[in-house]
């Protein structure tokens, strides 16, 4: 089953090794949105799996978004880019439901460990959408 993808991030260019990461599974679609409004937008029309944030939007904080996101659709799976220290990171997202926190310009290998912690929630909730070929 295919996992529908957003990745949302002013720049788009440090994502770029993640998002390479990401077309390598045939089970992946992605589309690239650079605010909270088209993120938003693109959750609300249904189908979505999966919102990554880069470190910026060009009109709210990743958080910001997270949170208006999982007012809309609690079972939204969310990955957040963050330079935090892993404490801190969960102390600033704690209610969030964060699905990973990824380091900045995260790498291919990131995005297959990403897909990985997807397909294992798959498996748990008994072979819903999963990437890497779960069904």
């Amino acid at each position: 089953m295919m996992l529908r993808v957003i990745l949302a991030s002013r720049d788009m260019e440090s994502l770029a090794r993640f998002a390479a990461g990401l077309q390598q599974d045939p089970q992946t679609e992605m589309t690239w949105v650079d605010s909270a409004a088209a993120a938003l937008d693109a959750v609300g029309r249904g189908n979505i799996d999966l919102v990554v944030f880069g470190l910026e939007l060009v009109d709210a904080s990743p958080v910001e978004c997270v949170n208006q996101l999982i007012r809309r659709n609690p079972m939204i799976n969310c990955s957040m880019v963050s330079g935090m220290e892993h404490d801190a990171f969960h102390e600033a997202t704690e209610g969030l439901g964060i699905l990973m926190q990824l380091p900045p310009s995260p790498s291919a290998e990131d995005a297959r460990a990403l897909l990985a912690k997807i397909d294992s929630i798959a498996v748990q909730l008994g072979g819903l959408a999963g990437a890497g070929g779960v069904e």
